[in-house]
């Protein structure tokens, strides 16, 4: 493993090998982390809110809905519940509805049996990423020539809202640690419907808190969107990882967590199963990634002892972001295998948290290229001295 500095103090190129792409440090454009500035305290005001409970009529018919096995409810939880009108205990903790406005087709394609015993798409490959198909080189020529500039398709799949507390919080550091477990679980089963049960090319969870990062309502919530293609990035870094498997030998997440675990200077927290770190080449301020320390290429294959640690960490960690950056919006994705990946075993499931203090700008737009004003070795020491 090559020796590299723990920090830059001027403008350096990183190089992000997974999508092959550089981004810039410019750490002199800032003093510190804690120098941005975000606006003002969100309204938590639960007036009209379709997704407190006792509103349920407002939303789609749930598809899944799961209840804590206790009763229990803190004291700081019946205190809001209280001031926000809302009834301290709840038949449902977490439940999961068709998005009212989907970002796709709500429907689910034909499915024919693989090979291999299970549910995959009846859809070509090529025709799966939108591409020319030929027969043979002799064909290149005519399609060159007959290159449809205005090629469309059908998008087919689901959206998916998972609702993530019955009271109005607004987010999921809110939440005490059964509840977030609950929010975790119903991840893994949703995207073992869509992805497992029903064979969908691709899957994901994301979740949006802010106006900056997306989020139309304040409730604490999150979406999963499940589609019939795979959308090229994701297809391009499932290749890179390929790549550096026949290169390496190895799996590029089981050796970047490694190196991470013996440098040490930008992991942010650890548990015995999972390490969370700023990534190298991060493109945002105090980007985080956390990865399974075993190899595990899909999340939903998560079992309930990993899940509670992965539930435990990911709320701790939004904590330490929300201490270093008071009011910032923030995203967090989580990335698992898609299906009819080439290599399937080369891919290596992650999430992706980040704030949303710096804007993305023209250079960004015009070259795909990032400047990121905080370097990630001082953002993880920030976030590490994060009070939690």
């Amino acid at each position: 493993m090559a020796y590299q500095r723990e920090e830059a103090t001027s403008s350096e190129m990183r190089h992000d090998w997974l999508a092959d792409r550089w981004v810039i440090m410019a750490p002199q454009r800032t003093q510190r982390p804690s120098d941005y500035v975000v606006g003002p305290p969100r309204e938590l005001g639960n007036e009209n809110c379709p997704f407190c409970e006792g509103r349920e009529e407002h939303t789609p018919p749930a598809v899944a809905s799961y209840s804590s096995p206790r009763a229990a409810i803190s004291r700081t939880a019946k205190s809001c519940a209280a001031a926000s009108g809302a009834v301290a205990t709840a038949a449902w903790s977490v439940r999961v509805v068709p998005n009212k406005f989907p970002a796709v087709s709500a429907a689910v394609p034909s499915l024919a049996v693989s090979a291999g015993g299970g549910l995959a798409l009846a859809v070509d490959s090529c025709q799966s990423f939108g591409l020319p198909q030929t027969s043979s080189a002799d064909d290149s020529a005519s399609a060159q020539s007959s290159i449809d500039l205005f090629r469309r398709r059908d998008l087919t799949g689901g959206h998916e809202v998972i609702v993530e507390s019955p009271h109005h919080w607004h987010s999921i550091s809110q939440l005490d640690h059964e509840a977030t477990c609950l929010v975790f679980t119903a991840y893994r089963d949703r995207l073992q419907h869509w992805l497992d049960d029903l064979g969908l090319a691709y899957g994901v969870v994301f979740k949006n808190v802010g106006l900056d990062a997306g989020a139309s309502l304040v409730h604490t919530h999150s979406q999963l969107i499940a589609t019939d293609i795979m959308p090229p990035d994701i297809a391009r870094a499932a290749e890179r990882m390929e790549l550096f498997a026949r290169k390496e030998s190895a799996c590029l997440f089981c050796r970047m967590a490694e190196d991470e675990l013996e440098q040490q200077v930008r992991v942010v927290e650890q548990t015995p199963a999972f390490v969370a770190f700023c990534p190298f080449a991060s493109r945002l301020p105090s980007q985080i990634t956390i990865l399974p320390k075993r190899h595990q290429t899909r999340f939903q294959a998560l079992g309930n002892a990993e899940l509670e640690q992965l539930a435990w960490l990911t709320h701790r960690l939004v904590r330490r972001i929300e201490h270093c950056y008071p009011d910032a919006a923030y995203n967090f994705i989580i990335h698992t295998s898609p299906n009819r990946l080439a290599s399937p075993d080369c891919f290596h499931w992650r999430i992706e948290l980040f704030p949303r203090i710096t804007k993305v700008a023209g250079f960004e737009w015009g070259s795909d290229c990032y400047i990121n004003p905080v370097a990630p070795e001082s953002a993880a020491a920030a976030l590490r001295t994060a009070g939690v």
